[in-house]
């Protein structure tokens, strides 16, 4: 008889193997819980998973079915679930812990307990079926991913433990994301093949090797990867959505091409946070609205069903036409006066756009040098002229320039022929004071407040399929996005005789500012509004402000992140490589150095703690063992303490003829061998008390037989059981 009913157990590079896989599903559920718990449940997650997935590995080689395993795994999580309430609503826990405390508990309890049971169910089924294995690997991916998330949608700041003193140090942190995600993709996927053979390990990490060499030599030559533009809309920038897909901006709008604006809909607004521009104020300039209007296109002419950008060279003059080479001065940009004043700004564009864009009246406009290739497309300055009266005084102006031909003038006030509008406009005029009824500039404010207490804001409306969007927007429910508003403010002026036309950039608080000199855009902040000519003003925004929403605002950007870009646009960060920065190379290499040692020798510290609790869990287990599992658990727990002292089977050795191998130095091991190969094939079940002498015998042999010192070592060796077979 030369085996037995059991399987050996596994070898030391299986176990191994199977540690490592065990730590990396520890980290993926550590890494998942951190962004909505506190350290505690992180901690408890990763536990979770490492055993977790050391339990799966037992569980994925016993009889029991997948469909149960995973069935086990649903319900397991929710009572899981239903516990975490219990703890939480009016429980005793609540009583002794307070609520703060209990809310912890609660949460590292959950977090333990979903980790462990979603890797058991995981490694349980990847141990029998494939698919389960692509599960893991997702898992891997998501978490790792999930840590760079922010930083690939533009938060080059994030994770800002990692970020922060790479940035202090004057270096680009993409760079060390690169390099640690092809590090987690290398150990993902080698600890979690299911080939175990040495040769085909080492093969697979050769060919994740060769990919990561690719992937390092073609970034110097094509840069980094660039982050999504975000949220498009309005035609701002050449890459947004052609209608098919719905993703458009925020603040609404989107179009096929620059030359118009789309009615849609239902918005996507997948992307939009993701920046597009940071703007550099050279100079402290607050807005009369409180609002900065970054203005790039304008819609004037009337096409049958709505506004789109006029094809006559006399129309819309005061914009810049396309990204110069050279400073360009704008021919008809509204002159500096008590109305306007100048103002410069610096705009580094983080994504394309079909044409510059610029505070208020662009001036002039100056290309620069990027100073960082890497984050920004392009950055020019720009000289606007920015509105400095306050809206009151405009009351006492004149609409129109008294340079326009008639055909400007019919160009601009040129209105759909549905009379309604007409009338509509009259009424909101009519509610004016007597002292203001006939001021034609009072009548443009009337329009914009009212449309503001009467419209309701929603990315989500039932007028695109009318043959007049804006008056099934206007004369219907009134609920739609910028787009809407700014079409039906611009006729309703018309209908009075009010030159007025739609303009389209970008439009951000002074808020968010946040009291530095940089300000950050998003594809949130692409916005739509109506503007009205003014002689000595120029082109005024008079945007409308819906009193109602259906739609969450949009959070600010990150206060950090709007500093940084900043800073990155004026030069100060990343510094090109020179034989001056060694004094940072050294510092770089040290911290470094410093956080892969603290990663590993976290990690190393984690691996003995698991294999000490195995250990003494196979040492232990004789005490609480059934009578069935008796003889089976004490030979394991004796054959541990014979390998301590470096005395193992031999690869093909029987466990009887290992016993009479050893029977000279330890023969009390014979009589504990026979009885376990004896209960393993059914012969008969030995007494619990008889067993547990031959344990003992064993025990008083190898003190018998070995040295203090080499029992001591071997008891301090926490992969001393590894090699028992």
């Amino acid at each position: 008889m030369t085996t037995t009913a059991r399987p050996a157990p596994i070898g030391v590079a299986r176990a191994l193997a199977e540690l490592g896989r065990a730590t990396i599903h520890g980290l993926g559920w550590g890494v998942l819980v951190a962004p909505m718990a506190p350290s505690g449940a992180v901690l408890a997650a990763f536990i979770g998973g490492l055993g977790g997935c050391l339990i799966g590995a037992k569980l994925g080689r016993t009889r029991l079915r997948t469909s149960a395993v995973v069935a086990g795994a649903i319900l397991s999580i929710a009572i899981v679930a239903l516990l975490r309430v219990s703890l939480t609503h009016g429980s005793m826990l609540a009583a002794v812990l307070g609520p703060v405390g209990a809310l912890r508990f609660a949460g590292m309890l959950t977090a333990l307990a979903t980790a462990a049971i979603g890797s058991a169910a995981m490694r349980a089924g990847s141990t029998r079926r494939a698919i389960f294995g692509v599960l893991e690997l997702t898992l891997v991916a998501v978490a790792f991913a999930q840590l760079f998330i922010p930083h690939r949608h533009g938060a080059i700041n994030r994770p800002f433990y990692l970020a922060d003193w790479i940035i202090a140090l004057g270096w680009d942190p993409t760079w060390l994301f690169l390099f640690m995600g092809g590090t987690a993709t290398v150990f993902g996927l080698v600890l979690l093949l299911r080939e175990q053979r040495f040769g085909r390990a080492v093969l697979n990490l050769g060919v994740i090797a060769l990919l990561l060499a690719m992937i390092v030599v073609a970034t110097p030559m094509f840069g980094m990867p660039p982050p999504p533009n975000g949220g498009g809309g309005l035609g701002l920038r050449p890459d947004q959505a052609d209608g098919k897909d719905g993703k458009t901006g925020h603040r609404g709008g989107g179009g096929s091409s620059a030359s118009e604006l789309e009615f849609r809909n239902k918005y996507n607004t997948g992307g939009s946070r993701v920046p597009v521009a940071v703007v550099l104020f050279h100079d402290d300039y607050s807005p009369p609205s409180g609002v900065y209007y970054f203005r790039q296109g304008a819609f004037s002419q009337y096409n049958g069903r709505k506004l789109v950008v006029s094809g006559r060279q006399d129309i819309d003059d005061d914009l810049i036409p396309y990204f110069p080479t050279r400073l360009i001065e704008i021919e008809n940009a509204p002159p500096s006066n008590d109305n306007r004043g100048p103002l410069e700004t610096t705009v580094a564009l983080m994504a394309e756009h079909t044409q510059p864009f610029a505070l208020e009246a662009p001036v002039e406009l100056e290309p620069l040098e990027n100073p960082s290739p890497n984050r920004f497309r392009r950055v020019y300055r720009v000289t606007s002229g920015v509105l400095t009266a306050d809206y009151t005084s405009m009351l006492d102006g004149r609409l129109g320039s008294p340079d326009w031909s008639k055909e400007q003038w019919a160009h601009y006030t040129e209105a759909p022929p549905d009379p309604r509008y007409t009338e509509l406009g009259a009424e909101i005029a009519a509610a004016l004071p007597d002292r203001l009824a006939s001021n034609p500039i009072a009548k443009a404010f009337a329009i914009t407040g009212w449309l503001g207490r009467e419209g309701i804001y929603s990315l989500r409306n039932e007028h695109s399929g009318a043959e007049d969007p804006t008056a099934s927007f206007l004369f219907g429910d009134r609920t739609g996005y910028c787009v809407h508003f700014s079409h039906a403010a611009t006729y309703l002026m018309r209908g009075l005789g009010l030159p007025a036309r739609v303009a389209t950039g970008y439009a951000v608080s002074e808020s968010a500012r946040q009291g530095g000199s940089s300000l950050l855009l998003s594809g949130a902040a692409s916005h739509a509004w109506p503007e009205v000519y003014i002689d000595g003003y120029g082109w005024v925004v008079m945007d409308v402000y819906p009193e109602r929403a259906l739609d969450p605002p949009e959070p600010p950007m990150d206060a950090d992140l709007q500093r940084l870009l900043g800073e990155l646009a004026r030069g100060a960060s990343p510094l090109p490589l020179s034989a001056t920065d060694l004094p940072k190379l050294m510092e770089l290499a040290r911290r470094l150095t410093w956080t892969a040692g603290s990663w590993l020798f976290a990690l190393l510290g984690g691996l003995f703690l698991v294999l000490y609790v195995v250990k003494m869990w196979r040492r232990l287990a004789p005490s609480w063992a059934s009578a069935a599992d008796l003889p089976r658990v004490l030979y394991r727990a004796e054959l541990d303490r014979i390998g301590e002292v470096a005395i193992r089977r031999k690869p093909g050795e029987s466990r009887e003829s290992f016993a009479n191998r050893i029977r000279e130095r330890l023969p009390s091991f014979a009589p504990l061998t026979t009885a376990h190969v004896a209960s393993a094939y059914g012969g008969h079940e030995p007494e619990p008390h008889q067993l547990r002498d031959e344990a003992a015998g064993v025990r008083r042999d190898i003190c018998d037989s070995f040295p203090l010192w080499k029992r001591f070592f071997g008891v301090i060796t926490p992969w001393s059981w590894l090699r028992s077979k």
